[in-house]
């Protein structure tokens, strides 16, 4: 018995060998309040994008030991081997198989005592459930509602629970026979090695911000330029435009014989010519008045 159970711990440790070789980059996953079915699902929408695999600490350490890339690491890896782990393996670079993880999580059932991801809002109409015990569920969680047709009918789109709160074992009840998964699942990173390194809360980063972030500093580095007149592909084509107006309007102002801006020039004068008029006649009526 104890040799069996020798040869399954090789075999393990042979498994996560294989595949730290065999992948640029693996990740260690909190696995604490993860289901199967979440794995399942994991595996099933990431097929060759990542592979997970779960093991105890002491064997992850075990295969940490036999790859020469780990070297100089394993010590700083290990302080995230606490509580139980998956592991993620991927040829994406963290930071992108972070993204990944994010931008699909996994729909679930709400079970008591579970946090609240997002608002949870319940819609209005009919339920399908017949009245009995549970309408006193519904209105100890203030989800007004009517029976009608036989059924229980809910009222209005009704908000059930803010982000952040607790999910009580009654309104668990409600929404898993209202066939709702409002908990979003997903990994959550503890740390990412790809030659380095990477902490959980660095791979978190906000890319609508550094967007945002990066748009801003563009706009303000091509204003710069454009003021100090340096020449770049994004101002060049901005200055010869400002250039070609400032020359036109010192041409048209100084009335050049230029045939292009000639009628402007020729315009800009009658209307001087007029203001003139205006203030002579303003100043010395009697001239109109002679002529």
């Amino acid at each position: 018995m104890a040799r069996a159970s020798l040869e399954i711990k090789k075999s393990i440790v042979e498994k996560i060998v294989l595949l730290f070789q065999k992948y640029h980059t693996f990740a260690i996953g909190n696995l604490y309040g993860m289901k199967a079915k979440h794995i399942q699902s994991i595996r099933k929408n990431f097929r060759g994008l990542i592979e997970v695999y779960v093991a105890k600490n002491t064997l992850i350490k075990k295969a940490m030991e036999r790859v020469p890339k780990f070297n100089g690491y394993r010590e700083e890896i290990s302080k995230y081997l606490s509580g139980q782990n998956i592991l993620i393996f991927s040829n994406m670079n963290p930071f992108s198989l972070y993204l990944l993880l994010e931008k699909n999580k996994i729909a679930s059932e709400a079970a008591p005592g579970d946090i609240a991801t997002e608002d949870i809002i319940v819609p209005a109409g009919n339920t399908g459930l017949q009245p009995g015990p549970i309408l006193s569920k519904f209105g100890a969680a203030k989800i007004p509602t009517k029976i009608q047709e036989g059924s229980i009918w809910i009222v209005k789109d009704t908000l059930v629970a803010k982000k952040g709160d607790v999910i009580s074992a009654d309104l668990a009840d409600i929404l898993k026979k209202l066939g709702l998964k409002p908990i979003m699942v997903s990994l959550k990173l503890k740390m990412a090695f790809d030659e380095t390194v990477i902490p959980g809360e660095v791979l978190a980063i906000d890319l609508d911000k550094y967007k945002s972030e990066i748009k801003s500093a563009t706009e303000y580095a091509i204003n710069l330029a454009f003021n100090i007149a340096y020449p770049t592909k994004e101002t060049v084509p901005l200055l010869i435009s400002k250039a070609y107006m400032e020359a036109r309007t010192l041409a048209i102002v100084s009335a050049l014989p230029i045939p292009e801006i000639l009628k402007d020039s020729v315009t800009i004068a009658i209307l001087r010519g007029r203001r003139l008029f205006e203030e002579i006649t303003k100043k010395y009526p009697e001239v109109v008045q002679e002529k």
